[in-house]
């Protein structure tokens, strides 16, 4: 968050020039991090299916005693998507909270 304080004090720009550059920015970058969040779905959904039970549920059992390497590598797979999936909806709200900020504040182009 330092960082990106400090680019906006170097951004030379007038207040209402920066916000619609962010604005900009944000309105191209949400179809991505939307897709990101179907694409995670897709995963999880696909493991939840595949194994009959939630991530969640198998996170508290553990992995069955006859788990194979597929299983395991499975399991390390489902909890990457799981992070992405918690990961992009935070970005996702916030972006889409920044976006109406924006709005709120005034016509940016």
């Amino acid at each position: 968050m330092d960082s990106m304080v400090k680019v906006l004090e170097m951004a030379d720009l007038p207040a209402a020039e920066l916000a619609s550059i962010v604005k900009q920015g944000a309105i191209l970058r949400l179809p991505y991090l939307e897709g990101r969040l179907l694409q995670a779905r897709e995963h999880i959904k696909s493991f939840t299916e595949q194994y009959g039970t939630t991530l969640h549920d198998l996170r508290a059992q553990g992995l069955p005693e006859r788990a194979g390497y597929a299983m395991h590598e499975d399991f390390i797979e489902w909890e990457y998507w799981s992070d992405i999936l918690q990961e992009t909806e935070i970005v996702v709200k916030n972006v889409k909270a920044l976006l109406e900020k924006l709005e709120d504040a005034g016509d940016v182009r």
